[in-house]
This record gives structure tokens, C-alpha cells and sequence, in this order.
């Protein structure tokens, strides 16, 4: 075997050379390597810390939720997808009572409230109380989760409140029928003071008569009204003639115009003009718009109720009085219930007026006129002329201009 040449000086020079550039880039390379070592070891510290606070806080927010659903005032049960119930509070068990972990829902439901439809948010339960039942999805995994209220206290101030509704609704319509039978009232006393005078011809007499037995039923019918509202019934609604109104808004007002010495004008209309409604009861509303223009009028009285159709649906009727107006700060309470401004008011008449207005489908507005006194304005819808008519007293086809003196 043959020795190897020995390196000449160059080479060796050469290979030390290259040995020392290894050298420096190995150590290079260590020190960069131990760089980096050093920031994945503090990059995992700081993730490690933040994971840590992270798992603190969760920890903290499930224990503050534990605490929250332990406290808190309403029954929360877990459902799997099953409707097992996997967990709940103690407000649950308060509610629903024991065994609930492990039970189906709707075996609950069966013990608790028997009488509940599955649908149902309100149950009876048979303890007397009363809860409300909500369930939600949660996300994707078919979990439930159900609340449930006692809401038994809500439906006990709700029965009281009802009842208070129910006295005070019961109050205000025996005042509105007190007001609502004034008008007739004082005319059948007129007609029986009439009545009294001895030499008062027989013919005279059966007319008075005849009167006050109008009057009286017109009574009768308000009260009949009255106790068919009270008792929830729906109020009878027939197809009429605009100028049945007319009339019988004229028979009630007159005796009271004509002790007044005050003037009344109608517009005179035919059969053409009908809705749907209650003779009496929009006659009744006009008798009070009268009845309030007399009463704060001053001096000789003269109303003016002017009628016509708006176009094929709508009809309109205006209520004219020569008297002094509203006050600009009191038009828009002018029929609001019980408001009034004088001392022996009611605060009904008005109020009277636009109930039976909106209940006839239409609506009311009121102004002050230019030349002066106030003008009420009612819409009310029109029939189609197809439809029956109901049989009732007409008003007279040369209706216009009428005198009390």
C-alpha cells in the first residue's frame, strides 16, 4: 500500500482556511439557532400566561354563571336531543319539584301541568300556580333550553287591574247614559207641562201624547243599548236613510230649540243618501252637538246642519253654530272624555259625539268659523244603494229653514 502525498503548505493553508469559515458559519448558525430558542421559549411563556388568564376567566364566567342561574328567578332546564333533561337550577326544582335529571320533558310536562297542550307557553300547574314555558334551540348540537316564569303574580294584578277597568268602564257609561237621556228627558217635560194646561185641545193633546211615547221609547232604546254593550253584545247595525237621522235628530231637539227661541236649518235630502248605523244613536249624537251650542251660546241661538256626499263613498255632515267658538287651547281635548269647561258640565256630550262617530266607521273634526261660532265636521261612510233599507221615520222632502219661536 502506497502512502498518500504529503499536502504541500499551500493546500494545508488552504484546507485550514476552509475549516475556519466552517467554523465561524457553525457558530453563526449556533448563535442564531440559540436566538431563536430563546424567543420560541418566551413566545411559549407569553402564550402559556395568556392561556392561563384565558382559563382563569372562562373558569371565573362558568362560576359566575353557575352563581346567576343559581340566583336567578326562573327555572332553567338542559334538554339533550333526546328532550331528557340533562341539568337545571334550583328555581327549576322550586317550580316543578323533583325527580327532573334523567326525565323526559314531556313526562314532566304529564306530572306537572296535565291540562297543557305540547304548544303551549302558559301552563297550570297542578300546585294552582301559573308559569310561562320558553324553549330554544342551542346552535347545531339539537340541546334545548327551557325557561320557565312564574307568572302566577302578574295574572292575579292583572285580574285586579281588569276589575278596576270593568268599575270604571261601568262609571263612565252610566254617566254617558245620564247624559245621553238628559236630552229626551227634558223634552218629555216640556211635552208634559204641555199637557198639563187644561184648555189644551184634544187633538193638541193626543200630538203631545204621541210625542212624549216617542221620547220615552227613545229612552228605552239608549237604556237597551247601554245594557247590550255592558254585556259585550254586538250592537245592531241596520242599512238607514241619512234623512231618517234628520228627522229624528228634529223630533228630539225641538221642544228644547223652541224654548230657546232659537233657529235651526237643515239641508233637505232624498233617500239616496244611506249608511250603515243606528238611527238613534246618530240622531243622538247631533241632539248633543245642539245641545252643547245652546248651552254656551249667548243671545238668539241659529244652527245650520249642512249634508251631502263627498263622492260615491263618503258623505259629509257640518254642524254650524252662531256661538263663540272654542278656545284655540282647547280644541284638541275638545273630545276627550270628561273634559269640560263649565262648572256643570259632564265632559260627556262631546266625547258621546265622536264615540258614536268612530264606532259608525267614520271621524270628526272641529274649527273655529271666520265669521264666528264653531263647525263640526263628521265623515261618515255610504252604503251601496243595493243593499235593503230598513223601515223608519223619513224626513220631510221640503225640509229646509225651521223656526222655534
Amino acid at each position: 500500500m502506497s502512502q498518500a502525498d504529503p499536502l504541500s503548505a499551500s493546500q494545508l493553508e488552504q484546507a485550514f482556511e476552509v475549516f475556519n469559515q466552517l467554523s465561524h458559519q457553525l457558530d453563526v448558525s449556533y448563535r442564531d439557532l440559540e436566538g431563536r430558542v430563546a424567543g420560541l421559549t418566551q413566545e411559549l411563556a407569553r402564550t402559556r400566561s395568556a392561556r392561563l388568564r384565558e382559563l382563569a376567566e372562562k373558569e371565573r364566567l362558568a362560576n359566575r354563571l353557575a352563581s346567576l342561574l343559581a340566583t336567578l328567578p326562573g327555572g332553567v332546564l338542559l334538554l339533550d336531543s333526546r328532550h331528557t333533561i340533562r341539568d337545571v337550577n334550583p328555581e327549576a326544582i322550586e317550580l316543578l319539584g323533583e325527580p327532573l335529571i334523567d326525565q323526559r320533558w314531556v313526562d314532566v310536562q304529564a306530572r306537572v301541568a296535565p291540562s297543557a297542550g305540547e304548544s303551549q307557553r302558559e301552563w297550570e300547574l297542578v300546585n294552582g300556580s301559573r308559569v310561562s314555558v320558553v324553549s330554544r334551540l342551542l346552535g347545531d348540537s339539537g340541546e334545548h333550553v327551557v325557561l320557565i316564569t312564574d307568572v302566577s303574580e302578574i295574572h292575579h294584578l292583572q285580574e285586579q287591574l281588569g276589575r278596576k277597568k270593568r268599575l270604571t268602564a261601568l262609571g263612565e257609561m252610566a254617566a254617558r247614559l245620564a247624559h245621553q237621556i238628559r236630552t229626551p228627558l227634558s223634552a218629555t217635560t216640556l211635552y208634559l207641562a204641555q199637557l198639563a194646561r187644561e184648555n189644551l185641545p184634544v187633538g193638541q193633546r193626543q200630538k203631545i201624547a204621541s210625542k212624549v211615547t216617542e221620547r220615552l221609547n227613545h229612552m228605552g232604546n239608549l237604556v237597551d243599548s247601554m245594557l247590550s254593550f255592558v254585556r259585550g253584545e254586538t250592537p245592531v247595525s241596520d242599512v238607514i236613510c241619512l234623512n231618517q237621522v234628520l228627522a229624528e235628530f228634529e223630533a228630539i231637539v225641538s221642544p228644547t230649540l223652541e224654548k230657546h227661541r232659537a233657529t235651526l236649518k237643515l239641508t233637505p235630502v232624498d233617500d239616496s243618501l244611506r249608511l250603515l248605523g243606528d238611527v238613534d244613536e246618530l240622531a243622538g249624537a247631533l241632539s248633543n252637538l245642539a245641545m252643547n251650542s245652546l248651552q254656551v251660546s249667548n243671545g238668539v241661538v241659529v244652527l245650520e246642519l249642512w249634508v251631502g256626499a263627498l263622492n260615491s263613498s263618503w258623505l259629509q255632515m257640518r254642524f254650524r253654530d252662531n256661538g263663540p267658538g272654542i278656545p284655540e287651547d282647547y280644541i284638541e281635548r275638545i273630545f276627550d272624555p270628561f273634559f269640560t269647561t263649565r262648572a256643570q258640565g259632564t265632559g260627556l256630550g262631546l266625547a258621546v259625539v265622536a264615540m258614536t262617530v268612530s264606532k259608525h266607521g267614520g271621524e270628526i273634526t272641529v274649527n273655529n268659523r271666520e265669521e264666528g261660532g264653531a263647525e263640526f265636521i263628521i265623515n261618515l261612510p255610504i252604503e251601496p244603494p243595493s243593499t235593503i233599507l230598513v223601515e223608519g221615520p223619513t224626513a220631510d222632502s221640503n225640509q229646509g229653514e225651521v223656526v222655534y219661536e
